[in-house]
């Protein structure tokens, strides 16, 4: 090896050693951090988010349609896919046939925690049998950005400007 070669190796591979621990600290600083975080969504999902679904879950059932409210820790599955922890509200429209009112087929808004951002997204789906939609992001926000008048605002901002309820 060249002596200048070996040299600036070697001064790379001094600063990465020097600063390792610093590093280690860092990783540990942010593990904490998504611990936390992930405690503080489950709080979050269970005394603010689950609360108002019900509250405009029971709302649909007034005017003949239905809702299924499933929920979810963060997982790998076994083809080592990261699935995070979330809250999602399953819609069944009255027009929805009886065989596909089940979570797999019907449209759902869900909260989701996003542990590297510290913030929870709000995922749609207006997919309907028969009918299509879309699927996408309404939004990623702080968890101190939570409160129940936020999450009935939002519920009822995306039902408003989706086709589920609309006539075809």
């Amino acid at each position: 090896m060249l002596e200048e070669n070996r040299q600036d190796l070697s001064e790379f591979l001094y600063l990465f050693q020097s600063d390792e621990e610093g590093y280690r600290a860092k990783k540990e600083v942010e593990r904490q951090a998504q611990i936390k975080f992930s405690s503080d969504f489950e709080k979050l999902k269970h005394e603010i988010i689950w609360p108002v679904i019900v509250e405009v879950g029971n709302e649909f059932i007034k005017y003949a349609h239905d809702y299924h409210v499933t929920e979810e820790k963060e997982y790998l599955d076994a083809i080592a896919c990261f699935h995070p922890a979330h809250m999602t509200l399953n819609i069944y429209p009255s027009s929805l046939e009886e065989k596909y009112r089940k979570p797999d087929t019907a449209p759902y808004i869900s909260f989701a925690a996003n542990n590297y951002a510290k913030k929870v997204g709000i995922n749609v789906s207006t997919m309907m049998p028969g009918e299509g939609g879309s699927i996408g992001s309404h939004g990623e926000y702080k968890p101190g950005q939570f409160t129940k008048d936020f999450v009935e605002k939002e519920l009822i901002n995306v039902l408003k400007n989706t086709l589920i309820f609309h006539n075809t």
